[in-house]
């Protein structure tokens, strides 16, 4: 260091920093010097045990090949794969350690300055690190590992002489050689660490779940719940059995139904409305084991669920929409007097009500006139005829706007030019019912000046696009005195819709 053309101030430093280097050796106590020893002893049992586990994974990833030899093999792969980067990482970390080891005595403060901080290994080994956790990333990219890859490159806090210190000069800069040593352990624990979390995820995907039958329950199917004087009953009895560690997926009509931790159960429950025989259409999924078949693991079972709802001895009426007869469109009835459909007559009185049989039971309502004391007449053969009074109403006023969705408020000129008329929507209405636009005003208001004009249908006029294609911010536009005409057949003023260009 002292050596070369150099000024006697240089030699001067030079020689300051060799002293201060060899007093900085002799302050490096014994005990600090065997507590790195200490550590690296235990990373390196750490690294034995890793590498321990990671063969019997993948021998346990062997024995499952004959079960499923296409998945398996391309589970092996990639761990073969993942290995192989290890390896060479491993193998490199190991050739530094070779490089350190070189030097006498475990308190050496130069040597991993030297070859690590100042040298070029120092930045190769941050490098070969990244390119270890970005290979592996896209190694596991169709398993991704449950938490992040246990290998970080960020330069650690700290800093020297007022700058932040590079990843290399804060790990490597005047440590011990056994520090040195110590943190290049490190190193490769995290490698093989990544390594076993690998094989760990890529076996989940292989092994067979080994479900255990520790639940039971009679099961009963019978044919029918509900039978006449004289009919058999018939049931099927048997006996289920259930894990109470898997918990089933389970979905009535579509819609999921909450399952009892550790029964393998769920209950369904469900409001009969109108009398007939409903079919439910159950699912219930399982987690298997992964396959091209079934890339999430789960397998689904299909069965019909039938049941029959009947109707106390006297007539029932049941709407099977709303509570009311709405006028202009067809309103489906369930009608039942318990004595059978052949033995049923139906009759209407009020709001012009029209009734047209569907089906044993089914009906369907037409109204003419709003009435809120109309009825249906329920006779029985032989019996007593009912009366259920029945409300008729007109459809409710549909909303204006512009495509469907726009009802007013702040709007973007770009967003109204797009548009091109008028569309009545109905909320929160049950029926099928559509109103036809047949006139409305716009009114254009820019910079203090009113502009007007009328379109009969629901599609803007030009004059009307000429407005919008004008339109700029703090412009208003008015669309009013919108005139439709519903299923019943009479015309309707709505409200209107009013935009403030942005």
């Amino acid at each position: 260091m002292a050596g070369g053309k150099l000024t006697p101030r240089q030699k001067m430093i030079n020689m300051m920093y060799l002293v201060l280097t060899a007093l900085l050796a002799l302050n490096v106590s014994a005990e600090i010097l065997n507590a790195f020893k200490t550590v690296n002893g235990s990373i390196s049992s750490s690294n034995k045990m890793l590498e321990d586990k990671t063969d019997k994974v993948r021998a346990l990833l062997l024995k499952e090949k004959d079960t499923d030899p296409e998945k398996v093999t391309e589970l092996l792969k990639v761990a073969d794969d993942v290995k192989a980067k290890s390896v060479d990482v491993t193998k490199y970390i190991e050739t530094l350690e070779a490089g350190l080891n070189k030097a006498e005595g475990d308190a050496d403060l130069e040597v991993g300055t030297r070859l690590l901080a100042e040298g070029k290994d120092g930045e190769k080994l941050r490098t070969t690190l990244e390119a270890f956790k970005t290979d592996v990333t896209k190694l596991m990219t169709t398993y991704p590992l449950p938490t992040a890859i246990p290998v970080n490159t960020d330069p650690p806090k700290g800093e020297a002489g007022g700058e932040k210190m590079s990843w290399q000069m804060a790990y490597f800069h005047m440590v011990p050689k056994i520090a040195a040593l110590t943190i290049l352990n490190k190193f490769k624990n995290d490698v093989k660490n990544t390594e076993s979390m690998c094989m760990d995820r890529l076996a989940k995907e292989a092994v067979t779940v080994d479900v255990k039958l520790d639940q039971f329950k009679p099961l009963i199917s019978a044919k029918s719940s509900y039978i006449l004087v004289g009919d058999k009953y018939e049931a099927e009895i048997g006996v289920g059995a259930f894990s109470s560690a898997i918990d089933p997926v389970i979905t009535v009509n579509g819609q999921p139904l909450k399952v009892e931790p550790g029964t393998g159960m769920g209950k369904y429950t469900a409001q009969a409305g109108s009398a007939g025989s409903p079919v439910l259409k159950v699912k219930v999924g399982l987690k298997g084991r992964i396959d091209k078949d079934h890339p999430d693991g789960m397998r689904f079972y299909d069965e019909d669920l039938k049941y029959t709802v009947g109707v106390p001895a006297s007539a029932a009426v049941m709407l099977d929409k709303m509570n009311v007869v709405y006028i202009g469109v067809e309103n489906p009835l369930t009608i039942s007097s318990g004595a059978g459909d052949e033995k049923t007559s139906v009759s209407a009185t009020g709001g012009g009500i029209t009734l047209s049989k569907a089906a044993p039971g089914k009906y369907i309502a037409k109204a003419t006139t709003p009435d809120m004391k109309a009825h249906i007449n329920v006779a029985v053969k032989d019996g007593k005829a009912t009366d259920f009074p029945i409300r008729v109403k007109r459809i409710p006023d549909p909303i204006p706007t512009l495509g469907g969705k726009l009802r007013g408020g702040n709007a973007q000129p770009g967003t109204i030019k797009a548009q091109t008329g008028i569309v009545p929507v109905l909320d929160n209405f049950d029926f099928e019912a559509r109103f036809a636009v047949e006139s409305y005003d716009m009114v254009f208001v820019s910079k203090g000046e009113i502009f007007r004009s009328s379109t009969s249908g629901p599609l803007f006029s030009s004059q009307m696009q000429t407005f919008l294609s004008r339109a700029k911010p703090k412009d208003v536009i008015y669309l009013e005195e919108i005139k439709v005409r519903g299923p019943d057949g009479s015309p309707r003023k709505i409200g209107q819709i009013v935009f403030t260009i942005q």
